[in-house]
This record gives C-alpha cells, sequence and structure tokens, in this order.
C-alpha cells in the first residue's frame, strides 16, 4: 500500500483538535503522513504524535473561537445554566447582545484555513476534517474529502431524538419537532459566515429560515466516520444518514513524555478517588463550579479536580487537589469514577478505560451523552440546572458500589480495545484515495 498525505484540519475548539489527532495518530501507524493545519497553540500536540504542523499565517489575529465562548458564557451562564430547549430560546433572544457577532467571528476561523488549504492542497492526497459541512465541499472536485463526527452521532439519525436535546430515545415525541426547529433557528446565527468570506470561499448564503443543521453536517463527498462504541450507538433509531461509518474508538494516546502521580495530599486521605472536570468551557461557569466543589467537599472520597480557565478563582476542598489544566488522560487510567461534563472526548476515554460516570451536562451533544449513560444503566445523569446535594452524593455512592455497573462498563471498553473498526475505516480511505487517482 502506498504512503499517502493527509492535511487534517478540526474547529477551533480543544475537543476537535484533540480527536482529529488521535484520528492522526492511527493514519501515522498505518505508516501514512499527515499535516495538521491551526493555530500556533496546538503545535506541540501535534508534533508530540509525529503530526506535522502547519501555523496559520501571522496575519490572522482574529478572536480564538474557544475564547469567544469562554466570554459568551461567562455573560449568560445564568441562560445556559437552563434545561436545553429553554436555552435555546434565550440564545435567540440574546441574538442582539452579540451572540450574532460571536457567530460572525467564530466563521472567520475559516478564512486563514481555506487559505492554507487553497495554496497546498496540491501537496496533500487527502483532507481528514473534525468539521463536518458544506466547507469541505469546497475541495471535493481536487481531492478525497473525509469528515469526521467526534460529537454524539444523534445528528446522524433523523428518525432519533434532535441532536443536543438530551432526549431518551423512549420520550415523548410529540416535543421532538418543536425542539429541532428551535435549535434550527438558534444555530443559523452561529454558522452564518461573514459576507466576504462566503464570496472569497465561494459558499453559497443560506436561508435562516430554512436551515437545518442536521443535514448541514451530514453533507459527504463519499463517506465520512463518527466515532461512538457498538453498544451505545443509536440503531434503535435507524435509519443512519447514508454514506457514515461508525468508528468504535480512535482516542488519543497519553502522551508518552508525561507521567501523573498522585499528590501527596491525597495519597493517605480515605476513600475512593474521582476525577471531576466540567471541561474547558462550562468549567467558566464558576458559580456552579463553586456550588458543585461545596457539595463535594461533603463526600468521603477524594476528588482530583480540572479547574479550567477560570481556575485561579475556585479554592478547593481539603479532600481535593486540582489544576486549571491537568493530564486527564493518565488520571482518568488510576481514578475509580469520572465526574464529568460529558463532552465526547471526555465521555470517550472515560468509557475506554473502563470507569463508571456521572456526567452533569451543560450544551450541546454533552445532552446526548448524559441521557445515553441513563438509557444504557452505565452511570448517572445530574442536570446543571437542578442540581441537588443529596441527590449528587447519592449517585457518588451508586456509581462505586454498583458491580453489575462496572461490568457493563468494562464491557464495553474491552470491545472498543478490540475493534478493528478503525482499522478497517483506513483501509476504506486508501481504496477511496486510490480510486479518486485513477
Amino acid at each position: 500500500m502506498p504512503t499517502y498525505r493527509f492535511l487534517a484540519i478540526a474547529l477551533d475548539a480543544s475537543g476537535h483538535v484533540h480527536s482529529i489527532l488521535g484520528f492522526a495518530e492511527a493514519l501515522k501507524a498505518a505508516g501514512h503522513e499527515v499535516w495538521f493545519t491551526h493555530r500556533e497553540r496546538y503545535r506541540s500536540l501535534a508534533e508530540k504524535r509525529g503530526v506535522s504542523f502547519i501555523p496559520f499565517g501571522e496575519d490572522f489575529v482574529d478572536a480564538n473561537v474557544e475564547q469567544l465562548m469562554i466570554n459568551l458564557i461567562e455573560t449568560f451562564a445564568d441562560k445556559f445554566r437552563k434545561e436545553p430547549l429553554e436555552c435555546l430560546r434565550e440564545m435567540a433572544k440574546f441574538a442582539d447582545a452579540g451572540l450574532g457577532d460571536t457567530g460572525a467571528q467564530m466563521m472567520a476561523f475559516f478564512e486563514p484555513l481555506n487559505k492554507i488549504i487553497t495554496e497546498r492542497i496540491n501537496e496533500f492526497d487527502a483532507i481528514i476534517a473534525d468539521m463536518p459541512g458544506p466547507i469541505l465541499n469546497l475541495y471535493n472536485h481536487l481531492i478525497p474529502c473525509f469528515p469526521l463526527i467526534s460529537t454524539a452521532p444523534l445528528v446522524l439519525y433523523p428518525s432519533g431524538p434532535p441532536c443536543s436535546s438530551g432526549y431518551s430515545v423512549n420520550s415523548d415525541k410529540s416535543k421532538w419537532s418543536e425542539f429541532k426547529d428551535v435549535f434550527n433557528k438558534a444555530n443559523a446565527m452561529l454558522f452564518k459566515m461573514p459576507s466576504h468570506i462566503s464570496e472569497a470561499m465561494g459558499f453559497p448564503e443560506f436561508d435562516p429560515d430554512a436551515f437545518d443543521i442536521e443535514e448541514f453536517l451530514g453533507k459527504v463527498q463519499s463517506f465520512g466516520f463518527y466515532h461512538y462504541p457498538a453498544d451505545l450507538d443509536f440503531t434503535e433509531c435507524a435509519p443512519i444518514r447514508p454514506n457514515w461509518h461508525r468508528i468504535d474508538c480512535w482516542v488519543r494516546k497519553p502522551d508518552v513524555d508525561t507521567e501523573f502521580v498522585i499528590p501527596e495530599k491525597l495519597q493517605d486521605k480515605p476513600g475512593k478517588l474521582i476525577y471531576f472536570s466540567l471541561g474547558t468551557l462550562a468549567s467558566v461557569d464558576t458559580s456552579m463550579m463553586k456550588k458543585l466543589i461545596a457539595i463535594l467537599a461533603k463526600s468521603p472520597h477524594r476528588f482530583i479536580v480540572s479547574k479550567g480557565p477560570r481556575g485561579d478563582a475556585l479554592e478547593l476542598a481539603d479532600n481535593m487537589w486540582g489544576e486549571n489544566y491537568v493530564n486527564q488522560i493518565k488520571i482518568i487510567e488510576q481514578v475509580d469514577l469520572v465526574i464529568t461534563h460529558g463532552g465526547n472526548n471526555t465521555f470517550m476515554e472515560t468509557l475506554y478505560y473502563g470507569k463508571p460516570m456521572i456526567v452533569i451536562p451543560y450544551f450541546g451533544d454533552q445532552y446526548d451523552n448524559a441521557q445515553r449513560v441513563v438509557d444504557k444503566n452505565i452511570g448517572f445523569r445530574v442536570n446543571s440546572y437542578e442540581i441537588e446535594e443529596e441527590h449528587l452524593l447519592d449517585c457518588i455512592e451508586k456509581a462505586i458500589k454498583d458491580q453489575d455497573l462496572k461490568n457493563r462498563i468494562k464491557a464495553i471498553s474491552q470491545k472498543m480495545r478490540n475493534s478493528k473498526s478503525l482499522t478497517e475505516a483506513i483501509k476504506m480511505i486508501e481504496k477511496q484515495i486510490e480510486k479518486f487517482e485513477k
């Protein structure tokens, strides 16, 4: 099999970057060459994995998308901390307060990305992208483009509950159409590109009133892949959108040059070891973080806390140790339980290492993962908008003591580790490139 050259691209958020680099690792292991283009801040993550790095140009100074989301959450935390449908309604209401401008700034990220692809596309045999949607259609006639979906895959199941709703597959379907309508209108503001970028990229204008995010994200040139274990997939909602294939696992490997030793502060304390992280964005809601820390302080267990970008404003209890950013994979390997926001990277890493979990979703597909945990009886869901001390502490004890629950998670973990789906996916990609070149 010949060696192919891949250009890897991802949305401007840590979760999507970690996802694409996990897939890049697999391509490297199969003997291919991979280049990743993004902000300079991600260079070391790529190069540690043997992936070459192409930075955005020095003239790119627009706001960091992840920082824009952090600012948005800090400003509107009380509105995010609501039931998903109500949160979406609020998004529509405060569009005039800056959400529309934030969306335009987010889409500005595509300008330097498109510039690099346009100028260097002849250097590569294919594109892999953790950013499904029409952007890849611009290059369809030039080289093969393979989109990846690293979020919960409900977006690919038109007959299932609406993505990001947190509705169970067994829930009242009368609410589904209302949620989809509100969801599409709210997201239309975020996906609208500034006119000069649309024109430069040949990107067609779309009607916000007719925008369907699931259709928008589901378009593929030939085929794409999503990241979800077979035992949790939404197969009861089949059929899936055409030409999408599941990969059970493409979890990134731990950095080989780092280790994690349980801090001395926690080593001699009693209780199980629990990892608590709400991810980069939800942890910005310091009011909620302080409330959760106060509750966990009453637990008889020990906690390793990822405090997030506003961690300096948080004071941890005596049964806790934490930093703003921690070595997550190395920590998950060692703990007894994970309390997470349910972002798909942390979700998949927790499953891969066979740990029970409590999911406290904050927005997006986190709600879908949280409900899937409940429907598949592998953990617990605690909503950010209705946190109660007794309930959370009770969930911790149940998750730690329920051996049947642990066995179900370990079985999922073993299947993820033994799956050949990633190997088969790379073979599919190789054959498609070969076919494209003929």
